[in-house]
Parts: C-alpha cells; sequence; structure tokens
C-alpha cells in the first residue's frame, strides 16, 4: 500500500519539524507533478478521442447525405412503381374489355349454332316424313299403274 507514513517512513506525533515539512512538501511535489503528467495524458487522449469522433461526425454526415440520395432514389423508384401499375392497370382493363367482347360473341356464336341444329333437326324430321310420304306415293303409284295395266288388258289395248 503506498500511504504517505510509507514512503517517507513518517510516524505522525504531533508537531511536525522543519525536515519532515521539507519532505512533505517533496513528496507532495513528486505527486502533483504525477498528477499533471498523467492530466496531460489524458489530455492528449481525449484529443485523440476528440479527433476521431470528429471523423465519425464526418462519416456519420456522409451516411446521412448518401441515405437523403437513397432517399431520393427510393421516392423516384415509388413513383416509377405506380405509374408502372397505373399503366399495368389500364393494359387489364382493356384485356377484360377485350374478354368480355370475345365472351358475348362466344354466346351470340352458340345460340346461332344451336337455332341451326335445331333447324337440322327439323329438316331431318321433315326429311323422313317427305321421303316416307314419297315412299308410300311410289307404292301407290305402283298399285295404280298395276291397276291401269290391267284395265287396259282387259279392254283390250
Amino acid at each position: 500500500m503506498d500511504t504517505l507514513e510509507g514512503r517517507l517512513k513518517l510516524r505522525y506525533t504531533g508537531a511536525m519539524t522543519s525536515a519532515e515539512y521539507q519532505q512533505l512538501i517533496e513528496f507532495l511535489g513528486r505527486q502533483f507533478t504525477e498528477i499533471d503528467r498523467r492530466f496531460a495524458d489524458m489530455g492528449g487522449q481525449l484529443g485523440d478521442i476528440g479527433g476521431q469522433l470528429g471523423d465519425m461526425r464526418g462519416q456519420v454526415a456522409n451516411m446521412r447525405g448518401q441515405l437523403a440520395d437513397m432517399g431520393g432514389r427510393l421516392a423516384d423508384t415509388g413513383g416509377q412503381l405506380a405509374e408502372l401499375r397505373r399503366d399495368m392497370l389500364g393494359h387489364f382493363d382493356e384485356i377484360y374489355r377485350r374478354f368480355e367482347r370475345i365472351e358475348q360473341e362466344y354466346h351470340a356464336i352458340t345460340q346461332a349454332l344451336r337455332r341451326i341444329e335445331a333447324g337440322l333437326a327439323d329438316e331431318r324430321g321433315r326429311r323422313e316424313i317427305l321421303e316416307r310420304d314419297l315412299a308410300e306415293l311410289k307404292q301407290r303409284l305402283a298399285a295404280l299403274q298395276t291397276r291401269i295395266e290391267d284395265i287396259e288388258q282387259r279392254l283390250g289395248h
């Protein structure tokens, strides 16, 4: 342990002699000199720290500038994206409009085909009826022809 008594090898018994006083002054002078040296070292270290803080302030200011630039670019990009979105939505609206028109045309074509198919089915039915009637007429005509020939034979022709 570093104490005044240990360094000076003094024992305080009361009043101080001039030699003890002189030793005390020298001791305190050395101590204050050491304290001044330490403060000077600390001042140098604080100066170094201050320089580092100044450098850091410069770096922070530089980073702020870069962030501001990035913010501006992001804002520009956001505006471009909004414009692109509007364009895309406009294109989608046009595509949907065309799809609706195509769907309407599809329904119109489908209905026309159904009418055609129904008409063809009616025509087939009519045709079958006509064919049956024609076959029946042919039979009757053949029967009439046979009767005419019989009558002609009887009459002698």
